[in-house]
């Protein structure tokens, strides 16, 4: 069975290129353009993995992921923040926040699925 990947992101090509990448990689892809819109999708799907975009109008990646690891539901969900801003560069408060790695845009592919198959053996 393939693993199910959420992608939160505002960016349509984002979305659009990363959700290709995974499905041609044989994971299942949900997509939400806004943070509210993601913790509901998190809730109804129950996603293997979260990419995580911190730089959203509205609700950011970092109210996002405060959210979803306050929920019992959904807090073993590792999630990978997936963004530009130089605020993760080193992780440190990525994984303060609780994520569980960082993939700083523009991404490299196999390193982005590298990343997401090593969670996906680590999660019980």
């Amino acid at each position: 069975m393939s693993k199910k990947i959420l992608i939160i992101d505002d960016e349509n090509l984002i979305l659009t290129t990363t959700t290709l990448l995974l499905k041609h990689a044989n994971m299942d892809v949900v997509t939400a353009k806004s943070g509210m819109e993601g913790i509901a999708v998190a809730e109804k799907e129950k996603p293997d993995i979260i990419l995580l975009d911190i730089m959203m109008p509205g609700m950011d990646g970092w109210s996002v992921l405060a959210r979803i690891k306050a929920d019992d539901r959904l807090s073993g969900i590792p999630v990978i923040l997936f963004s530009g801003d130089d605020q993760v560069d080193s992780g440190r408060k990525a994984r303060e926040c609780g994520a569980s790695a960082v993939c700083l845009k523009p991404f490299d592919a196999y390193d982005l699925i590298d990343t997401i198959n090593g969670l996906i053996e680590k999660k019980p």
